[in-house]
């Protein structure tokens, strides 16, 4: 696929035949700042995932790329297969990179010195030895080239990875970055989470540094701003989903707050590596056990092992279905995407899910609002296709140490 021809179906993902023109608007301003490198990791969690998928050696992926995290994560569980898709030609790009350091780097710590700390001083020379000549012609363009702007600031894009690090850039490390000064500003430091010792510890930071950064009038203004969506990757169909949690009294600036308390307090935070990220923009370096497991040490082999298995490609989940044989896919991982779509579309994915998905088959995706978007886009005679696993997907979401989504959903086919 093309960069123009990739472009528009960015767009195309994004806007919706329904919108009003104010909504048509935000959707194409959505699509120009979602049409770059966006994440620089997954915000979703793996470790959920993996148990509500019930993975084994049987187990079809297909999922959603961003950051392409959690795919090399589902490849320790031995599956069959992992097939990565997305749109964003930008997030291939990085997992395509990751893909070839893991295939051609030899030692763990180089290959954590790229993903783990994000930098480091071998990090080019490895680069150039062991991974570029391996890269596919646009995969090693992007990495070998930069915006206009970027390359005044750091060059190549390559160069993240001495320079600053990979954790500082993408537009949502961007984004992080410039909430953090401006929380320092405010007086409320939020790595000082990160030192906490225990959760009444966490309890305690929380409420010191944290916290009266949402009461600041400054925030309370800029939060509302279509820009901090953005910033969030929050399009504007998935915050008129928020706006139905919010309640008339409310303010959105009320679901940053209980979201970002239950990512500070809600779980331990020696291991939640979602909030190192969101709090420090970086991992655990120094006890490595705040990281992806796909970083750790002792899964480097089994990821070296397996990494044939996993296909990554430009495109839709529903252009990955349609073209692909009954069966092909037997787990399916969505993301947030369902809240991007409208009933057409919706209609459509889930209609060839019905037809080509064996039954027992199981799908998950996360909502920016409490509510699926299923139950009232799709057909009733297309919903009695699926059981919808209201228990489950409950409890999954309590455990979902990203918690930066509303609502988490687990459909199998019947």
């Amino acid at each position: 696929m093309g960069n123009s021809m990739a472009r528009q179906a960015v767009r195309a993902a994004v806007s919706q035949k329904s919108a009003s023109k104010r909504q048509s608007l935000m959707q194409r301003l959505f699509a120009i700042w979602f049409d770059a490198f966006v994440y620089n990791q997954i915000w979703e969690d793996p470790r959920v995932d993996i148990e509500a998928l019930k993975l084994d050696e049987s187990s079809r992926i297909l999922t959603i790329s961003s950051g392409g995290c959690n795919a090399l994560n589902y490849l320790l569980e031995d599956p069959a297969s992992v097939t990565a898709v997305d749109l964003n030609k930008n997030h291939i790009f990085l997992l395509n990179l990751k893909k070839a350091a893991i295939e051609n780097l030899s030692e763990y710590e180089d290959f954590f010195e790229f993903f783990g700390a994000g930098k480091g001083p071998g990090t080019i020379h490895n680069y150039k030895t062991f991974i570029a000549s391996k890269l596919d012609a646009e995969t090693l363009s992007f990495w070998e080239s930069g915006s206009l702007f970027g390359r005044v600031l750091t060059g190549k894009r390559i160069e993240y990875f001495r320079r600053g690090g990979l954790y500082e850039h993408s537009r949502n490390g961007y984004f992080l970055r410039v909430f953090h000064r401006l929380s320092k500003m405010l007086g409320c430091p939020p790595e000082e989470i990160l030192k906490a010792l225990d959760r009444d510890d966490q309890e305690r930071r929380y409420e010191k540094y944290i916290e009266p950064f949402f009461d600041s009038l400054i925030i309370r203004a800029v939060g509302k701003l279509p820009v901090t969506l953005f910033g969030l990757g929050i399009p504007p169909q998935q915050f008129a989903e928020l706006k139905k949690d919010i309640g008339e009294n409310g303010s959105i600036v009320d679901i940053y707050r209980e979201r970002a308390k239950k990512l500070a307090v809600g779980y331990p935070i020696e291991d939640n590596y979602f909030a190192w990220q969101a709090f420090g923009r970086k991992y655990d370096t120094q006890n490595r056990k705040a990281v992806p497991e796909y970083l750790k040490a002792e899964n480097f082999a089994t990821l070296k092992k397996n990494i044939s298995r996993l296909r990554v490609g430009v495109g839709s989940v529903t252009d990955e279905i349609r073209n692909n044989e009954k069966g092909t896919f037997n787990r399916l991982v969505f993301l947030d995407a369902q809240d991007w779509m409208d009933t057409e579309s919706l209609t459509e994915l889930w209609e060839l899910i019905a037809d080509r998905a064996a039954k027992g088959s199981r799908v998950i995706f996360r909502t920016a609002g409490s509510a699926s978007p299923l139950e009232g886009n799709l057909s009733t005679r297309l919903l009695s296709r699926f059981q919808y696993c209201d228990k489950e997907s409950e409890a999954f979401f309590e455990r979902d140490r990203a918690s930066i989504y509303g609502g988490f959903h687990l459909y199998t086919v019947l």
